[in-house]
């Protein structure tokens, strides 16, 4: 306990002293990282019904990824449906009154090495919430960990408010290339194999996904192609 005790005050100390949301976000996933056999997502949402989530972080394994993409499961996820409107620490398996599609969510995601899963919601004065949603490659997670994430989450919150500044509720503009591109790498296509699909080179695909990613505000394809779909940029 004081290991992590210790690890744990010394993080928070970089975290408020954080200049930007890049570095705020960088040292909140190296901690949590160091924790080791976990998966760290962050999302932002609405109190109310909003199907316009915005992906903070999205470290999920590729392949559930690719998978809760292809298979549209944002719309009935249970875990973003709870987060909502609970506001203390849950594990996925203790879920109550889900439905067939929101029970074969949460049994699909141990097919890809997820052998347990935590949700920490903060809500904030704003009416926003913030899942942070850890998905654990081993089945018995020691509470120091749970009590070390907690902490850690709900600091990075208020830290990441204190740098809120003013967003730009008006989505990106992508041109069809590039909306073409990004199609493909949602269904799993590297940018060769997309190349070959629309005739243009892999260089050409790569050009056009990475300016889509900067338009996004994305470092990578899978935040990317997510960031799209919820902005109604593009379907699947």
């Amino acid at each position: 306990m004081v290991g992590l005790t210790i690890d744990l005050l010394a993080k928070l100390h970089d975290l408020e002293n954080a200049a930007t949301k890049h570095d705020l976000l960088s040292i909140y996933l190296d901690a949590v990282l160091s924790v080791g056999n976990v998966h760290v997502t962050i999302v932002e949402l609405n109190r109310i019904e909003d199907p316009k989530e915005n992906f903070i972080h999205v470290g999920y394994p590729t392949e559930w990824v690719n998978f809760y993409i292809e298979n549209n499961y944002i719309i009935s996820d249970p875990i973003i449906k709870k987060s909502r409107f609970i506001s203390h620490p849950y594990f996925w398996h203790e879920i109550r009154n889900t439905n067939k599609e929101e029970k074969k969510i949460i049994r699909d995601v141990s097919e890809f090495g997820i052998k347990k899963g935590l949700t920490i919601p903060v809500h904030t004065h704003d009416r926003l919430v913030y899942a942070i949603c850890f998905a654990f490659t081993d089945k018995n997670i020691d509470q120091e960990i749970e009590l070390y994430l907690r902490a850690l989450s709900n600091f990075f919150i208020a830290s990441y408010k204190k740098l809120d500044e003013p967003a730009d509720m008006s989505p990106p503009i992508l041109t069809p290339r590039e909306k073409e591109c990004l199609r493909w790498t949602a269904k799993g296509k590297s940018s060769w194999e997309t190349g070959m699909i629309v005739g243009v080179s892999e260089r050409t695909v790569n050009f056009h996904i990475n300016n889509a990613l900067l338009k996004l505000k994305c470092t990578n394809r899978i935040m990317g192609v997510v960031r799209a779909i919820c902005a109604g940029l593009i379907e699947l």
